[in-house]
């Protein structure tokens, strides 16, 4: 579904810091119907595409952006731009890296608690691999996590796995 719509953002707050697309209510209403998780890719000024959710905010539902996608596109609050959303049917609401399925395929017992994991913790781990340009850094964060997993049976602690991957690359020489 096609629609234009103006940069917001929400008032300055601790809890809203981004920037934001408003979604109109009968296209939001539209896209429920096709995508019951809230789920969507879209894509803005036929540039840019990503992956993200239909977040809910009475009285309206809106997508957020990120500072590198408004840096990317060099927008501004109040600017207008074409959006297009369609459904997301991926496995897990986004992209997965190439090198954490290698990981995974390596790993049964690392694979099966990852595939216990809640969609949003599955979603943030793989947005945080996704911020890492490096392959051979994937790969390292990707073989942590999974070992992070194991020892916890299944339980992701982010603090504790930061830790443990800032000992890894201490002792590793990362």
């Amino acid at each position: 579904m096609k629609f234009t719509a103006n940069i917001s953002r929400f008032e300055e707050s601790k809890v809203f810091w981004t920037s934001i697309i408003i979604i109109p209510d009968a296209v939001y209403k539209e896209m429920i119907k096709i995508s019951p998780d809230k789920r969507i890719i879209c894509t803005i000024n036929n540039s840019i595409t990503f992956h993200c959710a239909m977040i809910p905010k009475k009285p309206f539902h809106y997508i957020m952006l990120s500072k590198d996608k408004i840096k990317t596109l060099k927008l501004n609050v109040n600017d207008i731009i074409s959006v297009e959303i369609v459904a997301d049917t991926s496995e897990f609401g986004m992209e997965i890296c190439e090198e954490l399925q290698e990981v995974l395929a390596s790993d049964d017992e690392g694979n099966l608690w990852f595939q216990k994991l809640t969609p949003g913790k599955k979603r943030s781990l793989l947005y945080m691999l996704s911020k890492t340009k490096n392959s051979q850094l994937k790969i390292k964060k990707s073989f942590v996590f999974i070992e992070h997993l194991k020892r916890n049976k299944g339980e992701f602690d982010p603090i504790i796995y930061q830790e443990e991957y800032k000992n890894f690359r201490d002792k590793n020489s990362i």
